[in-house]
């Protein structure tokens, strides 16, 4: 069951985010594909196997070769958000764990994308798919979605994203904006193995990393901090003096920095959420910058 502190503040959310994020969401229905529609995308030189009932005559007569005119697909979006639900996401030093970031993270994306009438589904995972819910558009699946999720017990084992990549390609036909949620710690090479660049070929992928402070930077104090891997069990003792300090926040800045390289390779949009701080906030800002772009 989901705690009162937690129940209070996504029943805020169900009022909150569906006045503020909605119109900042992913732009109404607009799609990030090209294809058949109204929305001019760009004019681009005609290529063999164009159609040629999309050239534009008025463009081709003036640069005396023939240009074709492409627009935005229009197609009815479905959002999906799969979930990290592995023992790491237990992880909270700060006033919220990665768990509690996770559920208004997922409340705000629920309430928004339902009052915009968009279908909403859910996948689970951690090592492997624990938990599946088709999209559908209805406010009451909102909080059953919530329920179930806060339900699930932490999963063992490690993080394993691939599974879950592969089974959003197989189970999602129509166009999706798919929200991903998670830490990314993993030892697989879930960017090197193409499975993540079909996804975001297919539809519109967004990265949501929860970040507690203690990855970026040791507690303040002086002595020694005994640390465990909340998947692993495996355990180490990490001096506080001012060089495992730094080394500390250089490793997790160069963590931080080949996981942004990687999303833009694939490519995908992203956006850090740090525990310590408003979820929703964060998220709006990713928005914001989705409109203007």
């Amino acid at each position: 069951m989901i705690p009162d502190h937690v129940m209070r503040e996504l029943r805020y959310l169900e009022v909150y985010s569906a006045k503020k994020i909605r119109n900042l969401r992913v732009g109404a229905h607009t799609s990030r594909l090209r294809g058949t529609g109204f929305d001019f995308q760009e004019l681009r030189p005609y290529r063999p196997g164009d159609d040629v009932r999309t050239i534009d005559w008025s463009v081709t007569a003036r640069m005396n070769a023939p240009y074709v005119r492409e627009t935005r697909a229009e197609r009815e979006l479905d959002v999906v958000i799969a979930l990290d639900v592995s023992r790491s996401m237990e992880l909270g030093t700060s006033h919220a764990s990665k768990k509690e970031a996770l559920a208004v993270i997922t409340a705000s994306l629920l309430f928004s994308a339902l009052s915009d009438q968009i279908n909403t589904g859910f996948l689970a995972f951690a090592d492997r798919v624990v938990d599946f819910s088709p999209p559908r558009r209805a406010r009451a699946d909102a909080w059953t979605i919530l329920e179930r999720l806060w339900a699930l017990a932490p999963q063992p084992g490690r993080t394993t994203l691939g599974p879950a990549v592969r089974a959003l390609i197989a189970k999602l036909k129509r166009l999706t904006v798919v929200f991903l949620v998670s830490d990314f710690m993993t030892d697989e090479d879930v960017f090197g193995s193409g499975d993540l660049s079909v996804l975001a070929a297919r539809h519109d992928v967004i990265a949501v990393v929860p970040e507690d402070p203690t990855e970026s930077s040791l507690p303040s104090g002086l002595g020694y901090l005994r640390l465990r891997d909340l998947e692993s069990g495996r355990t180490e003792t990490v001096g506080l003096g001012r060089r495992a300090r730094e080394a500390y926040r250089e490793r997790a800045r160069q963590h931080r920095e080949t996981l942004t390289r990687a999303f833009y390779r694939v490519p995908m949009d992203h956006v850090f959420v740090r525990t310590d701080q408003n979820p929703v906030e964060q998220m709006l800002s990713l928005f914001a910058t989705r409109v203007r772009a």
